[in-house]
């Protein structure tokens, strides 16, 4: 079990309220996602989902193009560059350490480069539109620097990113990153609900991971590796070993992926940070996991948006890498 460590977040400026300016930001596209969709999709109607909600704009290759110029420059140390895309609003977890504002996100990169001043991320990026102007950009790999400088040594990463599209360009609302540090980041009293529906979602997944359909409902969106699903019925799906096999074969379709192949899992939760999104947390879990009792366990990086609806917490987005 993580231990929880509670870092609250620096203020910009006196008497500032924390996440006051993102929270309206943030909701406003939450309501326009939520009614995005009403009753249920097929499988085959997602990718139209996807391009409707996206707004025109073209989220997987301009937040792929992004997230990856993002890394270059904070592996280049172009902080000028990186501060364009961080305003006042902007709230960041990096390795446990919160902040608000891009200078007091600057200053802790700064202080971070001192410890690791030559960084190199080889990163794969998983875009998943929220809104017509908004996006969630997952990015996973890896990161060799001063003290890991063989590919064996190289740490780990997950990161995520919640991009907004402005009328001057792109805006970074909220930003995780997460490498060797370990620990449960949980800002404040109030984001507890976080850890607790993080520990309790994976301690379903472990005992019987049929347990976790509650979480989900008919509007809930995952994308697990490279598969991308919508609803509790195909998510279920995907995670109960067979399924795939079994609905093609009785309901004589074609669902376009396959179900999991392990018929049990262990994880070792490692990394937690959440964020609060008005009525919606963000949540950046990392860790090692097993599959049917292995015992070379594999690295594991995973992202939630949760929101509160009237029958409680519901997982409306989940990603899922496992990180060579």
């Amino acid at each position: 079990m993580l231990c929880s460590k509670r870092k609250h977040w620096a203020k910009v400026g006196p008497g500032r309220r924390p996440f006051a300016e993102i929270s309206r930001l943030i909701n406003s596209f939450w309501i326009s996602f939520c009614r995005q969709f009403e009753g249920r999709q097929t499988l085959s109607e997602f990718s139209h989902s996807q391009r409707s909600m996206s707004g025109g704009v073209d989220w997987t290759k301009i937040g792929s193009q992004f997230a990856q110029h993002f890394i270059k420059c904070l592996d280049g140390k172009k902080y000028g560059e990186l501060s364009k895309f961080l305003g006042k609003g902007t709230i960041a977890s990096f390795e446990g350490n919160n902040c608000q504002g891009a200078e007091q996100i600057i200053k802790l990169l700064q202080a971070f480069n001192k410890s690791y001043p030559n960084t190199e991320h080889k990163v794969s990026v998983d875009v998943v539109p929220i809104s017509g102007d908004t996006a969630l950009l997952f990015i996973s790999g890896k990161r060799r620097d001063n003290k890991h400088r063989k590919i064996e040594e190289a740490v780990c990463v997950s990161s995520s990113i919640i991009l907004t599209k402005t009328k001057g360009g792109f805006s970074v609302t909220n930003w995780l990153y997460r490498g060797e540090k370990k620990s449960a980041n949980i800002p404040s009293k109030e984001l507890e609900i976080g850890g607790k529906l993080t520990e309790q979602f994976y301690k379903l997944y472990d005992e019987n991971m049929k347990q976790l359909r509650p979480v989900y409902n008919n509007d809930t969106r995952m994308k697990y590796e490279r598969d991308e699903l919508k609803g509790a019925d195909m998510i279920m799906c995907k995670l109960t070993p067979g399924a795939s096999d079994h609905v093609e074969e009785t309901k004589k379709v074609k669902l376009g992926f396959r179900s999991v192949r392990f018929k049990s899992v262990k994880h070792d939760l490692q990394q937690m940070d959440v964020h609060p999104i008005k009525n919606v947390l963000l949540i950046q879990v990392g860790g090692m996991l097993a599959p049917d009792g292995s015992d070379q366990p594999v690295h594991f990086g995973e992202v939630f948006l949760w929101s509160k609806v009237k029958d409680g917490w519901k997982v409306m987005l989940q990603v899922f890498r496992q990180i060579y």
